[in-house]
C-alpha cells in the first residue's frame, strides 16, 4: 500500500513538472516576455537623410538638448550613465541647440572645449531653471564663471575661439538637417530619430538606444 502511494506521488509530481514546463514554453514562444517591443513610426522613426556628424567608423549617437529644458535635465542622468557604459564601437555626442538664448549654446560649447561641461552641466541646469540666473550675455556669464572658480582668462580665450564658433555652427546646421524642433531628441548613426516622448519614458528610451544600435550593427 505504501509502495502504491509513493508511486502515485511520483507520478503526480512528474505531471506537475511537465505542465509547468509546457507553460514556460508557451510563454517564451507566444511573445509574453519582459523584452520591450519597439515599433518604427511610434517609438522611433527612420530618417530619409543619412547624415552623420563626425563620420567616424563608430556608430554615432547624438543628443540634441538645451540647458533651459526641464525634460533634458531629467533625462541627463540616464543618458550620462548610458554613455559611460556604451559599447566601444559607439561614440556619444551632446549638442546644445540654439533655441531661446544663443548665449547658452556658446556657454556649453566653451565649457566643453575646456573639458568642463560634464562638471558644470547639473549646476547650470539648476542655475538657469531653478534660480532663473540670467546668463544671457558675456558679462553675466563671465561673472558666473569667476564665481565658480573657472579660470576667466582661459574661459575668455575659448569663448572667442574659432573652435567654439565652429561647434555652434555645426550643431545648428545638423539641427536643421534633421529638422529638430524640440529637445531632447536623439539621432542614432544618422538613420534613426527618437526621444523620451516617443519611447514613453527615459528608461525605455535607454533600452531603445541599444536596440537601434543593434540594427546598425547587422
Amino acid at each position: 500500500m505504501q509502495f502504491r502511494k509513493t508511486t502515485f506521488h511520483t507520478y503526480l509530481s512528474k505531471i506537475v513538472i511537465i505542465f509547468f514546463t509546457a507553460c514556460l514554453g508557451f510563454v517564451s514562444t507566444s511573445g509574453w516576455t519582459t523584452t520591450p517591443r519597439f515599433d518604427e513610426g511610434i517609438d522611433y522613426k527612420r530618417l530619409n537623410k543619412n547624415h552623420r556628424y563626425k563620420k567616424t567608423k563608430k556608430i554615432e549617437v547624438v543628443e540634441f538638448f538645451g540647458l533651459f529644458c526641464p525634460h533634458c535635465r531629467k533625462f541627463n542622468p540616464a543618458i550620462t550613465d548610458w554613455s559611460k557604459n556604451a559599447p566601444e564601437n559607439v561614440i556619444f555626442m551632446k549638442l546644445h541647440v540654439p533655441f531661446r538664448e544663443l548665449a547658452h549654446q556658446r556657454l556649453y560649447f566653451t565649457l566643453k572645449k575646456m573639458n568642463l561641461a560634464d562638471k558644470y552641466i547639473n549646476l547650470l541646469f539648476r542655475e538657469i531653471q531653478d534660480n532663473r540666473l540670467p546668463l544671457k550675455n558675456y558679462l553675466s556669464i563671465i561673472t558666473w564663471a569667476e564665481d565658480n572658480n573657472i579660470n576667466t582668462n582661459d574661459f575668455e580665450e575659448n569663448w572667442n575661439s574659432d573652435a567654439v564658433k565652429s561647434s555652434m555652427k555645426e550643431a545648428t546646421l545638423l539641427m536643421k538637417t534633421f529638422e529638430i524642433r524640440g529637445v531632447p531628441q536623439i539621432i542614432v548613426d544618422g538613420e534613426f530619430l527618437t526621444s523620451p516622448a516617443m519611447a514613453g519614458s527615459n528608461k525605455r528610451l535607454i533600452t531603445l538606444l541599444d536596440y537601434l544600435i543593434s540594427l546598425r550593427i547587422r
